[in-house]
């Protein structure tokens, strides 16, 4: 079970620019986090079946989230550190490698979990999963 940080998110995470060319900012930590430690927990508006078609319509889906019980949480209009976090594998591959995956905690939220030790400075990089980037990409012929 993925490991608690005692400490606000604000006082350990912070945003500026990806190191992914075009990615815009970028999930950053000013500690050391160690493997199976939960960084951030995503935060977000829980959507009607009928405003994620919507709101996926219009393309302002980028920052859903796909919840086992199938509902989907939107982070898009919520501060939320967890959404910062780039996938450096995604349209293009990086030579950055992911130290962080979406997990759910003990009280079953959507968190983002160390894969290995994440030194402080280094930026967050996690897979957004291949129906994700299959959908992005569909959504850029649209």
């Amino acid at each position: 079970m993925p490991d608690a940080i005692d400490a606000k998110e604000s006082d350990y995470l912070y945003t500026k620019e990806s190191q992914l060319p075009d990615a815009g900012k970028g999930l950053y930590t000013s500690i050391d986090i160690f493997k199976d430690e939960v960084i951030s927990i995503f935060k977000g508006e829980v959507l009607t079946d009928k405003e994620a078609a919507r709101r996926a319509k219009a393309h302002e889906d980028g920052y859903f989230i796909n919840m086992l019980d199938g509902s989907i949480l939107d982070s898009k209009n919520v501060f939320c550190f967890a959404r910062y976090a780039n996938d450096s594998q995604g349209l293009k591959k990086t030579s950055f490698s992911y130290n962080a995956e979406i997990h759910l905690d003990d009280e079953e939220r959507v968190c983002l979990v160390a894969l290995k030790k994440i030194k402080s400075g280094e930026e967050i990089f996690c897979s957004y999963g291949k129906k994700y980037w299959q959908k992005f990409k569909k959504n850029l012929t649209v």
